[in-house]
Parts: C-alpha cells; structure tokens; sequence
C-alpha cells in the first residue's frame, strides 16, 4: 500500500517519517496493522449472511477510522491492494467471477466505512457545538 500510494503513509502517525521500505517490512505494528486488516476481512466474509451485523462492523470501523484520523479517500486503496496480493497466490483459480466478487465486496466496505466515518464527523461537530453553547463567554472587565 505504502509502495504504490505513499501518501497512506502519512495516516499512520507511527511510520509517517519512516523512509526505509525494508524497516517498514520489518515493523511489528504495520504487521500487527495487517492482521487486523486481515481479520476484519474474515469477519466481513463471515457476516455475508447477516447484512445488519455486517453493516453496524463496517460503520464502526468507519468511525473508528474518524477518531484516528484516516480519511474515506484512502479506504479503497486498501482493497485493490488486497487483491494485487491475493491474485497471484490462487493462481488458476483466480477468475473474473472472482475478482469481481472481491472488488464489489471491497467497494461496498468502503462506501459504509465512509457513512460512518461522516456520521462520527458530523457528531464531533455537534458535541463541539454544544459545548461552546453551554459555555459562557467570560468578558474580563477592568474596573
């Protein structure tokens, strides 16, 4: 992800100023990013079945993606990447069927990632909007 969209990097405050592809190889939380990247592919397949738990998983890490900061427009990325991987590792049983399957799974797990990532946006807003209304403006006067 990193090698063919650099600009990802720079939502990952932990290897924003990592320069080395080889250190960012070696990195126990990027592997650790992977794996629950990886997982929660696991899950989405699992919940096919069930599309309300499966919408509340996505919006969830769509909100979640809010609070760290990393906006919709890298969000599919992360699926044409998941696919380059995947291609050459089920060789012959790889077909069209099957990457269109993955690529319309991948473009609906970003379109609700991104509802809910707006959804928490627009809350923040309105928290920070009722918090400055209950404040009161404190006017110093000099007497």
């Amino acid at each position: 992800l990193f090698e063919t969209h650099p600009e990802c990097k720079d939502v990952f405050f932990l290897f924003k100023d990592v320069e080395d592809p080889e250190a960012l190889k070696r990195s126990r939380e990027l592997r650790a990013h992977g794996l629950r990247t990886m997982s929660f592919i696991e899950k989405t397949v699992a919940r096919l079945d069930h599309m309300e738990r499966l919408d509340r998983l996505i919006l969830d890490l769509g909100r979640s993606h809010y609070r760290y900061n990393a906006p919709p427009r890298f969000y599919g990325y992360v699926g044409a990447e998941f696919i380059r991987a995947v291609r050459p590792i089920l060789k012959e049983r790889w077909s069209a069927e099957v990457e269109e399957a993955w690529q319309t799974l991948f473009l609906y797990i970003t379109s609700i990632m991104k509802r809910g990532f707006l959804e928490e946006e627009r809350n923040q807003k309105n928290i920070m909007a009722a918090g400055s209304r209950d404040r009161p403006d404190k006017k110093l006067s000099v007497i």
